[in-house]
Order: structure tokens, then C-alpha cells, then sequence
């Protein structure tokens, strides 16, 4: 494979990651921001070095990453309320995490994020055994759940006892859940206006970008490819109808793109679109992607609006807007009937047709819930009806039938 250096901070893909955990379904809006917010002044208040400050705050804007894939079923609250899903979705996070290109502790200050100060953690680590980043990020996450949360959906987030109330409760999990130390500074930070402020769901996106530690670490295109096999897992196991739904696409697009003639950095970049274009699907909850029968309209809007989250998403990221382009519009037709932008020939590119048709194929040919997959030439004839309403250029759908009549890797 070219190691192509795409010129792509860490920090971007960090960011996009964070966005989309924050609005995947059953998860809390900017949950992990503000996480990583109060994270990152504790560990500044504590004195940590400059490293320590910049691995507590990336590692808390990631921290639930393991609550993606099986686990998305489940509510945060579920997750933070059952040992056995603390555990099982601490080991997650830490495996999907090998496979990015970051500090090899921030893995394991994900993994021990649930241990509690008096041993009683998922992992039975007491005390200082537990990674002080570790602790600080349990702390953070406990409090804008338990306590912040609920403060805001009272209305009394405003009062002025509010602070006062926020180091009682905070001090009744000394030397039981955090360790005392920690506690007090975490208390000292709650005196400052500013902190409140700052955690306010209008205020905090514009508080990361001033806050947010410089990385000057950069994702070639290896890591990329690394990076979206791992997430095409994470998107397809979030459901038992799409289980390698994602891997499918990217196989398909892989050689199809191969057979097209482009070159190598192209299907490579292709093949990370297709391993990414349903990233927007952990918006969407599982009993409308498992439905069995026909959608409702209000399910059918929602369903539209993955396309729309997949390049929302990408497009957070510099160097890779021509992926997010080709994997966001995988569900636009040459008519403009297509879905969310309806653009039509003149705006849809050949790449946007190559994943597009992958989707179709794969879709058409795997097992759904309410049917069996189609034989490859009777999917093949359902696209060139496609092809014959306009829906597809009918070029690349006859190239695309020539690719699959004679390709011993798919057939």
C-alpha cells in the first residue's frame, strides 16, 4: 500500500470521532466534550505536564468509544449502572483503540475509566493502582452524568446554591469512588464562574476549539485504511442484519475500483469511503435498522438523515473531503430522486456512483430481515432497471455487470 501522507491532524479525526459517539443513539449530546472539558481543567489544575494534559483530554473526548458496535443497544445509563457493561465496555473501547495511531497509554486510561478508588471497580484495581489519568476521567464522566445532567433537567442550573449543593455531593464520593485528593481539586474548580460557564451546551464546542491541546501527530494513509476497516466493524455490529454489511461495500469497491484501472492511492481511498459510508447509521436506532416490515414515513426520514451524519462526520476531518464527499453520497440517483441533497448527474461524480453501486449490490444480494438475498445476475438486472429510469449511469452499471460475471473474489 503508498504510504501517502494526507496532511490530516489526529486531533480532527479525534473531534469527529467524539461528534459522532455524541449523537449516536441512546448516548447524551456532547456528553463526551463536556467530559473531556472537565477532564482537561482537572488535570491542569493538578499541574500535570503539557503530555499528561493533551493524553487526558483526547482520551476523555473518546472515553465511550467502547459503547459503539453490540453495545449500542444499551443506554448510557445501562452501561453506567452494570458492572458487567462497564467492564465489557471499557476492554471494547481498548481494543478498538489499537488500531489508532495515538499514545499507548491513552488506551489503557480508557480501559481503567470505571475503576473506583476503594477497589470496587470493574477490574478490582485499588487506590493508586488506577492511572491517576484514569481517575480524573471516571471523576469528569461521573460528574456530568450523575450530577450535571440532572441539575440541568431540574432548571436549576442557574441558582446560586447550585455551587455549593455541586461540593457536597461531590464530597460524599471521597475515598470511596475518587480519592480525596482529587476530589478537593475538583471542589476548587466549581468557586470559578468561569467553569460553569464554559460547560453550558451552547458554549462548549467554541471552549474545546480554544482549549483543545496542539498535536502536531499526522495520519497517513495506512493508518487511515487501519482506522476505517476497525469502524466498518464498529457500524456493521451494531446490528445482526448488517453484520460485515460495510466490509461487503469495501470489497466490492475495492476491486470493482481495481478493474476500473485506477490506480493504487485511488482504490485506496475509495475503499476507505466504502469502509465509511454508514457511519451516519449510529444515529439511527435499532428497532428501525431491524425492522421487520415496511417503514413508517417518520422511520424513513430518519433513516434518510445516515447519509447527512456520514459527512458530517468526515467532513470535520482536513485532507479527506473527497472521501467524504464519495461516502456521504452513496444514496444520492443521476435523477436527483436520491436522498438528502437530490443531486442529481451533473453533481455526482463517477467515485460517488462506485460506492453507491457497491451499496446497491451488497444490499440487494445479502439476507435483510424481511427477505432473502438475490442471486448476483437477478441483482444485477434490478440495477440496470435502475440504470433504465435514470437512477444510474447505465455505462458504469454494464461495466459494473462485466466486473461481476467475472470476478472469482465475489461470485
Amino acid at each position: 500500500m503508498v504510504n501517502q501522507n494526507l496532511k490530516t491532524q489526529l486531533s480532527q479525526l479525534l473531534n469527529s470521532l467524539c461528534f459522532a459517539l455524541d449523537i449516536a443513539e441512546n448516548r447524551y449530546f456532547n456528553h463526551s466534550r463536556r467530559t473531556a472539558y472537565i477532564a482537561y481543567n482537572i488535570a491542569k489544575e493538578m499541574g500535570l505536564n503539557k503530555d499528561d494534559v493533551a493524553n487526558t483530554y483526547f482520551a476523555s473526548l473518546i472515553h465511550d468509544i467502547g459503547m459503539a458496535g453490540h453495545l449500542a443497544r444499551y443506554t448510557i445509563m445501562d452501561i453506567h449502572k452494570y458492572m458487567t457493561l462497564k467492564k465489557e465496555h471499557c476492554h471494547y473501547g481498548y481494543e478498538i483503540l489499537a488500531s489508532l495511531p495515538i499514545d499507548k497509554n491513552i488506551k489503557d486510561y480508557v480501559l481503567y475509566h470505571h475503576e473506583q478508588w476503594d477497589g470496587l471497580g470493574p477490574y478490582g484495581l485499588k487506590g493508586d493502582e488506577i492511572p491517576l489519568v484514569s481517575q480524573i476521567i471516571h471523576i469528569a464522566d461521573f460528574f456530568e452524568i450523575y450530577y450535571l445532567r440532572k441539575l440541568e433537567a431540574t432548571g436549576d442550573d442557574q441558582n446560586l446554591n447550585t455551587i455549593d449543593s455541586a461540593k457536597i455531593w461531590i464530597s460524599k464520593y471521597a475515598n470511596n469512588l475518587f480519592k480525596k485528593d482529587l476530589c478537593d481539586t475538583f471542589i476548587s474548580l466549581l468557586d470559578k464562574e468561569k467553569f460553569w460557564f464554559d460547560l453550558n451546551f451552547r458554549n462548549i464546542e467554541q471552549v474545546l476549539e480554544l482549549i483543545e491541546p496542539v498535536e502536531d501527530v499526522y495520519i497517513d494513509m495506512d493508518d487511515l485504511y487501519k482506522i476505517s476497516e476497525t469502524f466498518s466493524k464498529l457500524i456493521d455490529y451494531k446490528s445482526k442484519f448488517t453484520y460485515e454489511h460495510s466490509q461487503g461495500i469495501s470489497n466490492i469497491a475495492h476491486y470493482f475500483a481495481t478493474f476500473l484501472g485506477y490506480d493504487l492511492l485511488m482504490v485506496n481511498k475509495l475503499t476507505i469511503a466504502a469502509n465509511l459510508h454508514d457511519i451516519g447509521k449510529m444515529v439511527v436506532p435499532l428497532s428501525i435498522l431491524e425492522k421487520p416490515g415496511k417503514l413508517t414515513q417518520a422511520e424513513f426520514q430518519i433513516i434518510k438523515s445516515h447519509p447527512y451524519y456520514t459527512k458530517l462526520i468526515l467532513k470535520q476531518i482536513e485532507g479527506i473531503e473527497d472521501i467524504a464527499e464519495w461516502a456521504g453520497n452513496h444514496h444520492e440517483k443521476l435523477n436527483g430522486r436520491g436522498y438528502p441533497e437530490k443531486l442529481n448527474g451533473s453533481r455526482i461524480s463517477r467515485e460517488d456512483e462506485i460506492i453507491a453501486i457497491a451499496d446497491i449490490y451488497q444490499a440487494l444480494t445479502e439476507d435483510r430481515p424481511y427477505r432473502k438475498g438475490l442471486e448476483p445476475l437477478t441483482a444485477i438486472n434490478k440495477m440496470i432497471e435502475m440504470a433504465n429510469r435514470g437512477e444510474l449511469s447505465k455505462e458504469i452499471i454494464n461495466d459494473f455487470k462485466h466486473f461481476i460475471c467475472n470476478s472469482e473474489v465475489l461470485v
